[in-house]
């Protein structure tokens, strides 16, 4: 290992994706509430669409790295079965070998189930979108039915 590789942190992607996911809790909570005046209903309609489209990119870039992150696992259960089959003293039955491969693939398959959290979250996030930008017609009629009033008097 280079001496300059051995002084780059690993990145923590748990933290990364905690502080995305409350990031977009703010935002998501900022457009309810600017929802409540008409006045900016057309404008947060925008920025949901906007909101909605960089969460789709963003989900496509998790599944291309859950897609990469799957393949090296496939590879590395293949080469740990392999070396446990073929290098070493002891030799295992099929049962035996199932928990040290997956104790050896233990790290990469937590950074698996992190991005998977990170991809349902991201799930949740575009339909929350989805279902406010459906609620917008919703407020627009409402506040129609507000203005011109909710009884008629024709006595």
């Amino acid at each position: 290992m280079s001496e300059q590789q051995s002084n780059v942190e690993p990145r923590d992607f748990e933290k990364e994706f905690s502080d995305e996911r409350s990031n977009w809790t703010e935002k998501i909570r900022t457009y309810s509430v600017r929802m409540k005046n008409i006045r900016e209903v057309a404008e947060v309609q925008v920025d949901l669409y906007t909101s909605r489209q960089v969460l789709l990119e963003y989900q496509s870039k998790l599944a291309q790295a859950m897609i990469k992150l799957n393949s090296k696992f496939r590879k590395d259960k293949g080469d740990r079965l392999k070396f446990y089959s073929e290098n070493t003293q002891v030799k295992y039955g099929a049962n035996e070998k199932t928990p040290l491969i997956e104790a050896d693939l233990s790290m990469l398959k937590e950074r698996m189930d992190i991005v998977e959290g990170q991809i349902t979250y991201i799930q949740d996030t575009v339909k929350t979108v989805d279902h406010m930008l459906y609620g917008i017609r919703s407020r627009i009629t409402l506040e129609e039915y507000m203005r011109n009033g909710s009884v008629k008097k024709d006595y």
